[in-house]
């Protein structure tokens, strides 16, 4: 049934009736509301004249409910306090929306699930929706909360956040390393077992991108294992297939387990880098909490 709206009076004339029936006095009312008594009077003299009834009587020791007054404040007490409980329920600081996240399987697998547990204890209310998609169109952030994603640097502007320049290395396990000790020796590199993707995007860095910047002269290598993706490369180098050409975020922490080991040291590229992308239709809490908290875990991640 529709509301009749002509037959409510304003918030503001309701708010002031509440806290003059409640202190007593206009002046009291005044004061807590941070208004005149003059404003508090034309406000309860607004709502009378709206209710075409007298809701106090005045005398010197301030105002007095009238019958009709007492009755209509127990409305009043119980619509305003109706409002007032679902604040917080509507306050997405205390019931924070879904976010909705896209990432890629790398960033995915070898750097944010293995840190989320932290943000889950630190806000266990935010249901986190990930979604996997490595070939995300840059500016296309209508379906998203926000995106990790790899882009040129160039990129960067007030919704894009960098995270990552690109530093790239050549990895394998500590067994292939000593099956084969003259792997360390870059001449012989593309005599090695080297682990490769079957397609890379036109934009991604690769062996003979690495090898152009690391000042060595690329060759066809003649013992390759193909995959369909950087985690794939990674888990066959940890498996002992071969030589594999990583990103230092995608493998610092194996190294430090000692699951891989570094056969070169990083290369930086200063064309790329990743980023975290933050729709411009997400300005709700839960969004700046997780920026927030990815900016302070990279610096965090950097600086280790």
């Amino acid at each position: 049934m529709a509301i009749n709206h002509k037959n409510i009076p304003s918030l503001s004339c309701l708010i002031v009736f509440e806290a003059a029936s409640r202190l007593g006095t206009l002046t009291k009312a005044a004061d807590e509301l941070c208004v005149t008594p003059t404003a508090v009077s034309k406000q309860i003299k607004k709502l009378e004249a709206f209710l075409n009834t007298q809701l106090f009587t005045r005398g010197k020791q301030g105002v007095e409910l009238t019958p009709k007054g007492a009755l209509y404040l127990n409305s009043v007490i119980e619509a305003l306090e109706i409002l007032s409980s679902q604040r917080i329920p509507m306050d997405d600081e205390h019931n924070p929306l879904p976010l909705n996240i896209e990432i890629g399987t790398c960033f995915s697998h070898f750097w944010l699930l293995p840190k989320l547990d932290d943000f889950r204890n630190k806000y266990p209310e935010i249901t986190l929706n990930l979604v996997i998609n490595n070939d995300r169109n840059i500016g296309d952030n209508a379906d998203y909360d926000m995106a990790f994603f790899y882009s040129s640097m160039d990129s960067i502007n007030k919704n894009n956040h960098l995270l990552f320049a690109e530093k790239v290395l050549l990895v394998c396990s500590p067994d292939f390393l000593k099956k084969r000790p003259e792997c360390t020796d870059l001449s012989q590199l593309w005599q090695q077992p080297v682990i490769m993707l079957k397609e890379t995007l036109s934009f991604w860095e690769d062996w003979q991108s690495w090898a152009d910047v690391y000042g060595i002269e690329y060759q066809p290598p003649q013992n390759v294992i193909q995959v369909e993706d950087q985690v794939s490369v990674i888990q066959a180098a940890v498996n002992d297939a071969g030589i594999a050409l990583a990103w230092d975020w995608h493998v610092r922490e194996l190294i430090e387990q000692g699951r891989l080991v570094a056969l070169t040291k990083p290369v930086e590229f200063n064309t790329n880098a990743f980023f975290l992308s933050v729709s411009e239709d997400s300005d709700h809490f839960a969004s700046q909490l997780f920026v927030d908290w990815i900016i302070s875990t990279e610096r965090a991640y950097l600086n280790s």
